[in-house]
């Protein structure tokens, strides 16, 4: 075999695997999320499987145990919300048709005060209607919340197959990786770390701000009236979780409750207290614990977080700067190591 057709073939190989691995990619496309999101919580769980391992011999049971831990992490805070939001709704909704939710505008401008109310005199004032349209779309949805539950299922049974399989040959999978890869043991290892390294930043600064937007928004919660203050705090942790509108899914209710039961003073002071310190924490607080937790800087971690969620949907704000993090450690791996060879 002659050089020239050695290398004929070998080019030829390379473009039938690069064709097959772009079709492999359309596939697995659909699935980009969940095998993102199984990634991220095998390796962030990895240490518990590792400690469970020696206690219970088998792989198959570590893994299975680690799986479980994290179903109920997940599980019981969401019942538990669930139940109490699900029971304030249905009070609202049985208030909204006994007629209770009408305010007049009189009774909204006079609580406001006298400097204010000039700014305000074409406020609307059937909150009524307000509540009514709210209450309406949130039925309307919930039909079609109800027809996605299938798939809801089959996604979450999928994301915990694939987080089993992961904890369990976790050690096989990164062996294959490292062994079709170009680079040194060396190289590989420093690249393993850095990802292990940004998961954990990624994820521990995003709970180290939804903390702190817990505690603000429990400060606004006492403030301004709103009943059981601390339990809504509470579900402000686990909603700012949720990028983008993750504090407003503990804030607008209350808003709507203070504004229904009369206290539309307190209630457009909520609306201020989340706007602009909750807002602040986001925005600001947020990509600072990132990038310290990461060691990027704040301006690359929030367009990180922007750009990941426009492009990977709700996950993108845990997938952006976890990527911008691998990005910058090939760059630094490249500075150090391989620039030499290239000047």
């Amino acid at each position: 075999m002659t050089p020239q057709y050695k290398r004929i073939q070998t080019i030829s190989f390379l473009v039938l695997l690069l064709l097959v691995f772009i079709l492999v990619l359309f596939i697995f496309k659909p699935f980009v999320n969940i095998i993102a999101l199984a990634v991220i919580l095998a390796i962030l769980f990895h240490p518990v499987y590792v400690r469970l391992l020696p206690r219970v011999k088998y792989q198959s049971i570590a893994a299975a145990l680690t799986v479980l831990l994290i179903l109920l992490i997940i599980a019981i805070p969401i019942w538990f919300f669930g139940q109490v939001i699900f029971n304030e709704l249905q009070n609202i909704y049985e208030r909204y048709r006994a007629g209770g939710f009408v305010i007049d505008k009189s009774q909204i401008i006079s609580s406001l005060p006298e400097q204010v109310q000039n700014v305000v005199q074409n406020v609307s004032t059937d909150v009524n209607a307000f509540i009514g349209r709210i209450t309406s779309q949130a039925f309307a949805s919930f039909s079609s919340i109800v027809s996605n539950i299938a798939g809801f299922v089959i996604a979450t049974f999928m994301l915990f197959f694939v987080v089993y399989y992961l904890l369990r040959d976790g050690t096989k999978i990164k062996e294959v990786l490292m062994d079709i890869s170009p680079m040194s043991s060396a190289h590989e290892n420093k690249l393993i770390t850095k990802i292990v390294t940004a998961v954990n930043g990624v994820v521990k600064g995003s709970f180290l701000v939804a903390l702190a937007q817990g505690a603000i928004a429990t400060i606004g919660f006492l403030i301004f009236g709103v009943p059981e203050p601390f339990l809504w705090g509470l579900f402000t942790v686990v909603a700012a979780l949720v990028p983008n509108v993750g504090t407003s899914l503990s804030l607008i209710p209350a808003v709507i409750y203070l504004f229904v039961t009369g206290q539309t003073g307190q209630a457009i002071g909520l609306t201020i207290w989340g706007a602009v310190a909750v807002g602040l924490v986001d925005n600001f607080l947020g990509p600072k614990l990132v990038g310290r937790t990461t060691k990027l800087h704040p301006v690359l971690v929030l367009l990180a977080v922007f750009g990941g969620i426009k492009f990977f949907g709700i996950l993108g704000f845990l997938i952006g700067p976890i990527l911008l993090a691998i990005f910058v450690a090939l760059i630094d791996m490249y500075r150090n190591d391989f620039k030499e060879y290239l000047t």
